[in-house]
């Protein structure tokens, strides 16, 4: 996992040291960008906080509940269209702090399980909680489980009992409440729990069932808003040319001098267009006497034809 990849609103920390001293930051993630990741500004008695040292970053995704760690390059403020706030930097991928840990939701149900394919012996138990990964049972009767056994555990639960199956091996030994219960990793997680396990995360209101918000501008899509940070961050570390005034001296003490030109006429759109030609007219006023008399004889000779066919 990059920084790229930290869902919007997660809780960032940032342990830094300032003068020998170590602090504990608290800041928000915005998103991630090119360069890295963008957080909420943070401020020391008026003024933006800078660490160009590397300093210990933990995140608590939004996304997914998981915490993560990594080591940043530089945390420095930045300005963009939006706003002001600060650029984690960062060369390495996130790291997660237990890569066995996942969320659990307590179950609390009565359950039967079996011991190594044993199905003669059906041994109770309470399924305490679940998650993704494993699953925890509170061990009612004297029962030995030892590491690396395979449970095979069925329970009902919901509104219609349904009855969930799931095939397990046990890992580790612990105490809830004073009494013996196993943790078990599962073997192969089938579509039934995934949907229990799913269900109660849209019970619980994680993150992951909640859509994401955008806390910089809403009307705009976020994948436009990375794109314009990344321009913004761009254009501070590579500057603008200063852009350098003409030299107008000499061209003004000559257009002072110089006698006013006339208007041109405008060029025509069709330059042969015959409205625009001046040697040819369509107007009949215009038409010479030699012409206007051909034109004349050319019509009295029709009518004669016509006249001749008449008879």
């Amino acid at each position: 996992m990059v920084v790229q990849d930290i869902a919007n609103g997660s809780e960032i920390k940032i342990y830094a040291s300032i003068g020998g001293h170590n602090v504990v930051l608290m800041t928000e993630a915005i998103f991630g960008v090119a360069a890295g990741l963008l957080v909420k500004p943070m401020e020391y008695f008026g003024r933006y906080m800078q660490f160009l040292e590397p300093s210990s970053v933990q995140v608590r995704n939004k996304r997914d509940g998981r915490v993560y760690r990594f080591m940043s390059t530089t945390i420095t403020p930045v300005k963009t269209r939006y706003g002001n706030f600060h650029l984690i930097r960062c060369s390495s991928q996130l790291e997660p702090e237990n890569t066995r840990k996942a969320e659990r939701f307590n179950i609390e149900k009565l359950g039967v399980f079996t011991i190594n394919g044993n199905n003669n012996l059906l041994k109770n138990c309470i399924i305490h909680d679940i998650s993704l990964r494993g699953m925890s049972i509170i061990l009612i009767d004297d029962t030995k489980v030892r590491q690396g056994d395979r449970l095979e555990i069925k329970f009902r639960y919901g509104e219609t009992l349904h009855l969930y199956e799931v095939s397990t091996i046990a890992v580790r030994n612990f105490v809830v409440s004073g009494k013996p219960a196993i943790g078990c990793s599962i073997v192969n997680m089938n579509v039934d729990l995934v949907e229990l396990v799913t269900r109660k995360k849209a019970e619980k209101g994680t993150p992951e069932a909640v859509a994401e918000e955008t806390n910089l501008n809403p009307a705009i899509p976020q994948k436009q808003q990375i794109q314009e940070v990344d321009e913004d961050i761009a254009r501070q570390l590579i500057p603008e040319r200063p852009r350098t005034p003409k030299a107008t001296t000499n061209t003004s003490k000559a257009s002072v001098n110089a006698p006013a030109k006339a208007p041109q006429k405008p060029a025509p759109s069709n330059p042969f267009d015959p409205a625009e030609l001046e040697h040819i007219s369509r107007d009949s006023a215009l038409r010479s006497p030699k012409q206007e008399n051909t034109l004349s004889e050319e019509t009295r000779a029709i009518e004669r034809l016509l006249n001749l066919r008449d008879v």
